[in-house]
């Protein structure tokens, strides 16, 4: 038969064993449109030798098979001359063999050309690393997993949905390393050399990028790294050390003669911890372009701060800042704005002008307070100057001074906002921090009208909102101006009820007048153990909380305030203040079930299954149908090996709901452990039919397969598993000890190895699994010392 014409390309890349198994979906379907089967699994063996008897030899020899009576197809996967694996089809019919056979082997090759030529569509052609469409939709996948995962009452979220291996860990990095120095580089030394210097700083990124992250090139001269499942810390080391690998770069020019660095900058950014609520709330694509944007940000401010250091986007408000203008009358602005949270009060050392000198930096020029935060820019008050023979220009890097606010007056007066007449939000701190100790009780108040309003619109609103908030308020009410669309207010001698029915009347003035409704939060001292200076953090919890409540919006400062904001703080990785918060919030309501149940969700995070168990237990003492309640006691005490208690649990879980997968799956756990395969069978197969669980058992049939020794039936479910979540940790593991058991190509399982390890660094058995796949490649030297580190990770 004639070969058909070739499309791919003479210099492209070509594919290896692994992209088998990255591609494989693709393989899957390309295979089952001409060759039906209802399951299958991919075979890599060693060498050509070990499949030299049966019908392997026809394999070996580029030939499709069957094996008799088996109803198996064997299809040789092999391109360019070079056989790359074994694809084998179970439970498929292959009518006409005699005829049909001789094609499928073709058609095989056909399926790979065609994986290539998708592999070459998302690989830059210049680096080899991956494109920026693709970047972005493995970022907005990413967006999505994490957004299915953040709250903590959730079933599975307390402890992850594997008992003894983590899940999916509810964040991820970004890494974006900059050649800002490659224009420069093209001009002066031509664009073969620049061409050089792209290529080997996307060498340095592929090198020093784990083996689950993906590399990427974001632009012309920037390269970005996925990180799955990676924590601001860790994202941040990875970025130091990669800013260090960048800065070794150096390239001879045979024409001058000269080594030749191109100048580079790191930036780096995490979600969600680095995106507000606003951008939460966009679609998965938008705020994956957002995130990337953040990213290039921090590298742009990293580029001007000094040469080959990596910057985060968190360090932006804190060290990044730089002045913009020098208006009149002792004002300037900044390039701080609220999209890096920029907030006003704020107050900023400011330096001189450049990259921080190698010995330290200069005397400060002066300081400045934020008067006036916009979205990509502030307005400030020049507040000392150091020396007037050297004023604040243009340029001057800016450093957040982080101090409380001054305890006493200055005795020069204070300011007036010149729109609303109220205080400006400086002087509302110094005036409040003045008079709040000779205050037995007080309410602090804080407005904000809606965010997506016109400027123009708001900035009357606002206008109109001072003059009845003030009438509302009484003459004993100090007002200020809080943000652009904001006000706060003290009421002295106030409590929190009386303040709620002042401001209930405000709004419906408000209503009835058809002016713009604020969010209105309340709190109030005394209250629980607050000090008076924790009472302004109240209020901003209490109007995060209002912000979510219908019309009227109008919170106060109690346990399900609390609860929200220990929610946001478990969300953003802050376990243990998550876990305070919760506590207070208990304290202030005992009977609020949710933020107990998340409570003890925290606590399992901890480890302490003992007290989440006693959580969960007065959760139920309450109301014995509360599901989440039922699931995280059943795990507390499947995990503390109280089998007949999470039975129990389980059980109850199902007669209020009989398609919760989480419990269905815990049983089909128990019963394996107690080896009664057939019902954990049937609990995995029920899981298995309930929304979202068609992927999500997959993992679990495959350790059941391996309880029952059916090896081939743990591949085949395992590349199911992998299909459905290319992250998940412990079936890459898995997947790495099957290939080595059957004594297939150790340096696909070490690869698979590499990922579980890095996905889950804190499994000792996963290290294990890749010593002993170095181990099979001869590599002993790294075998030991992976050991070595698998001994760290178990002590």
């Amino acid at each position: 038969m004639k070969a058909h014409p070739s499309l791919l390309p003479d210099d492209g890349p070509g594919l290896d064993r692994r992209d088998l198994i990255t591609y494989e979906h693709l393989l899957r379907d390309e295979v089952v449109a001409f060759l039906p089967h209802k399951s299958y699994s991919l075979y890599f063996p060693k060498t050509l030798d070990d499949i030299a008897d049966g019908p392997m030899a026809e394999v070996a020899a580029g030939r499709a098979a069957v094996v008799p009576g088996e109803r198996r197809v064997l299809l040789p996967l092999a391109l360019g001359g070079r056989l790359l694996g074994v694809f084998v089809a179970r439970e498929a019919t292959v009518r006409a063999p005699a005829t049909t056979l001789p094609h499928l082997a073709t058609m095989a090759r056909m399926c790979l050309e065609k994986i290539l030529l998708y592999k070459i569509s998302v690989t830059d052609p210049d680096t080899g690393l991956a494109t920026r469409g693709l970047l972005l939709r493995a970022l907005a996948r990413a967006v999505a997993q994490v957004g299915d995962s953040l709250h903590p009452g959730a079933p599975g979220a307390g402890t992850g949905p594997d008992t003894g291996a983590p899940g999916f860990a509810p964040c991820f990095g970004l890494v974006v390393a900059r050649l800002h120095g490659l224009e420069h580089c093209q001009e002066a030394y031509g664009p073969a050399l620049a061409d050089k210097a792209l290529a080997e700083a996307a060498r340095t990124l592929a090198a020093q990028a784990p083996e689950q992250a993906l590399a990427a090139r974001a632009g012309d001269d920037t390269l970005a790294l996925f990180l799955p499942g990676a924590t601001p810390a860790a994202t941040r080391d990875l970025a130091q050390r990669l800013a260090r690998h960048m800065a070794e770069i150096l390239l001879a020019d045979p024409v001058l003669d000269q080594r030749v660095h191109p100048a580079s900058c790191v930036g780096h950014a995490a979600y969600p911890q680095d995106m507000n609520g606003h951008a939460l709330r966009m679609a998965a694509r938008e705020q994956a372009a957002t995130l990337l944007r953040k990213a290039l940000r921090a590298a742009a401010v990293a580029a001007r701060t000094g040469p080959d250091r990596a910057f985060g986007y968190p360090q932006i408000v804190d060290e990044g800042g730089q002045v913009r203008e020098v208006l009149p009358l002792g004002r300037l602005t900044v390039d701080l704005g609220s999209a890096v949270g920029a907030r006003e009060g704020q107050r900023f050392l400011v330096w001189p002008g450049g990259p921080e000198a190698p010995g330290g930096p200069a005397a400060p020029k002066g300081e400045i307070a934020l008067l006036e935060v916009r979205r990509s820019y502030s307005v400030a008050e020049i507040m000392t100057q150091a020396d007037p023979g050297q004023p604040l220009a243009a340029g001057d890097r800016l450093t957040r001074i982080r101090q409380a606010v001054p305890k006493t007056l200055d005795g020069h007066g204070q300011g007036r906002d010149a729109l609303t007449g109220l205080l400006r939000y400086r002087d509302f701190l110094e005036h409040w921090a003045a008079v709040r100790d000779r205050q037995r009780t007080f309410t602090l108040a804080l407005m904000r009208l809606p965010d997506d309003a016109d400027p123009r619109l708001t900035e009357a609103a606002l206008n109109g909102l001072a003059q009845a908030a003030a009438a509302a308020f009484g003459p004993e009410a100090v007002g200020g101006r809080h943000s652009l669309g904001g006000l706060v207010w003290l009421l002295p001698a106030t409590a929190a009820r009386q303040a709620a029915a002042l401001c209930e009347k405000l709004l419906e003035q408000l209503a009835r007048s058809g002016a713009p409704a604020p969010a209105i939060g309340l709190a109030q001292f005394p209250w629980l153990s607050f000090s008076r200076a924790d009472t302004l953090d109240n209020a901003a919890k209490a109007l995060e909380y209002a912000r979510l409540l219908p019309a009227p919006h109008l919170g106060r400062c109690d346990s399900l305030a609390l609860t929200i904001h220990a929610d946001k703080l478990f969300a953003q990785g802050r376990l243990y203040d998550a876990i305070e918060e919760y506590k207070l919030a208990l304290l202030a309501d005992r009977a609020n079930t949710t933020a107990r149940n998340s409570l003890g969700v925290a606590l399992a995070r901890t480890g302490d299954l003992a007290a989440a168990k006693r959580q969960f237990k007065t959760v139920l003492n309450r109301n014995p149908k509360d599901i989440f309640a039922l699931y995280n006691y059943g795990h507390a005490c499947q995990r503390t090996g109280k089998a007949p208690q999470a039975r129990e649990a389980y059980r109850a879980c199902l007669a209020v709901d009989k398609a919760h997968t989480f419990a269905l799956i815990r049983l089909g756990e128990l019963a394996q452990t107690a080896r009664r395969f057939a019902d954990a069978r049937r609990y995995f197969l029920r899981a298995q039919g309930t929304p979202g669980g068609q992927g999500l058992t997959e993992r679990y049939l495959a350790r059941l397969a391996l309880a029952q020794n059916d090896t081939e039936q743990a591949r085949e479910h395992l590349h199911q598993a992998l299909i459905h979540d290319p992250m998940d940790a412990l079936a890459l593991h898995l997947m790495a000890r099957l290939y080595l058991d059957a004594g297939e190509d150790p340096e696909v399982a070490e690869a698979l190895a590499r990922q579980s390890a890095a996905l889950a660094p804190g499994q000792p058995r996963f290290w294990a699994e890749l010593a002993r796949a170095l181990t099979a490649q001869g590599k002993h030297q790294e075998a030991a010392t992976t050991l070595a580190r698998a001994e760290q990770q178990g002590a």
